[in-house]
């Protein structure tokens, strides 16, 4: 049994591109030609960005949760009166964890990327539950389709 979870994203293609920029700055070892030249001008992010974006973060969560998903055994399940079988309390926990350190990524790279976000977006790294709810997440709850939701904070 296979468990995925996608993030909708459809309000904020943005996040995905400052995703990509995040996991490609981590790996960029030389500060490439066009930092080290002396200009203040910044580019805004464009579709082709947001789109590779987009691909590159899905592709990553995916990978989390089939990563997650191989090491379950039958220990890690319990069983309920009303739910029937279900994960246990640390397992839970964990997807829960998958979710959250994706949305704090996301952030933090938004953050670290304000400069190349509209003005309206910039608005929404202002208050992180803002940030959360634009990526489609109502009330910070993430339906995991397992049984139980995750709260993200």
């Amino acid at each position: 049994m296979k468990y995925r979870q996608w993030i909708n994203v459809s309000s904020m293609l943005f996040v995905s591109f400052l995703f990509s920029q995040y996991a490609s700055s981590a790996t960029d070892s030389e500060p490439s030609a066009s930092a080290t030249q002396a200009t203040t001008t910044v580019s805004p992010i464009t579709s082709a960005e947001m789109e590779q974006g987009l691909a590159q973060m899905m592709q990553r969560q995916n990978q989390r949760i089939e990563d997650w998903g191989k090491t379950l055994t039958d220990k890690d399940f319990e069983r309920s009166f009303l739910l029937g079988r279900q994960l246990n309390k640390t397992k839970r926990q964990e997807v829960c964890g998958i979710f959250q350190r994706t949305v704090d990524e996301m952030f933090n790279s938004a953050v670290t990327n304000r400069e190349r976000l509209s003005e309206q977006d910039q608005k929404l790294l202002t208050d992180r539950n803002l940030f959360i709810q634009s990526l489609g997440y109502k009330d910070n709850i993430v339906d995991t389709r397992m049984g139980f939701n995750c709260r993200l904070r």
